[in-house]
């Protein structure tokens, strides 16, 4: 009798299409907020600075991060509470300028604290590296919406790979799961995506070999 109750509850409620939506939706936030560029961007530059194994490594990382990370983020979160940005991911193309310009700025004179205090190369290739990719990006920006957060995703596993090799490999699946994320939330178009991901992994390896990484 249990069974056949259950059978009945099952056929009143049944899994719809919408449900598998809104659940797909769910995932891909969820996908989207933890993978976010700053989210990243941090544990990453970490892990460039152990690679060295220097003791100093770890206070010129907190300055990348400050530089880098922390630095741009307050610039939007401050943008969005003033209402000039529409959100975190400063999701309308035509409000992008102003982000770039003042993540460019900072990187690039967060690069010049540590080349004048010898700095570890490879933290200072990242902040190179991010004010160049941050350059083309904008550029790039003001005739199309390419993805940041595949962007920022596929550059930091291409500088991780070339430091720590074959084991970093997998993390380009996440590449695409993020990418799946931001097609779903109507973020970004499938070309955006494929865009940001392959331009930020080959302007990631080109500057790598010319820095001689």
């Amino acid at each position: 009798m249990l069974d056949n109750m259950a059978l009945e509850d099952a056929d009143e409620n049944p899994i719809t299409p919408s449900d598998v939506k809104t659940f797909r939706m769910q995932v891909a936030r969820y996908v989207s907020t933890f993978f976010s560029p700053i989210t990243v961007s941090i544990p990453a530059i970490f892990l460039v600075a152990l690679y060295h194994q220097e003791p100093s490594s770890l206070f010129f990382a907190a300055i990348v991060v400050l530089f880098l990370s922390i630095g741009p983020m307050l610039y939007i979160l401050v943008g969005v509470s003033l209402g000039k940005f529409s959100d975190i991911d400063v999701s309308i193309r035509s409000q992008r300028v102003g982000p770039f310009l003042f993540g460019i700025t900072s990187s690039l004179i967060g690069f010049f604290i540590l080349q004048l205090n010898n700095a570890p190369k490879n933290l200072e290739t990242v902040l190179l590296t991010a004010s160049i990719l941050g350059f083309i990006l904008m550029i790039i920006t003001f005739w199309w919406k390419i993805s940041m957060h595949a962007s920022g995703l596929s550059g930091t596993v291409t500088f991780l790979a070339v430091l720590y090799g074959r084991m970093v490999l997998l993390a380009f699946l996440l590449v695409a799961l993020v990418g799946w994320s931001r097609v779903v939330l109507r973020r970004h178009t499938t070309a955006q995506v494929i865009g940001g991901a392959a331009l930020s992994a080959a302007i990631t390896l080109v500057m790598l070999m010319l820095r001689g990484i």
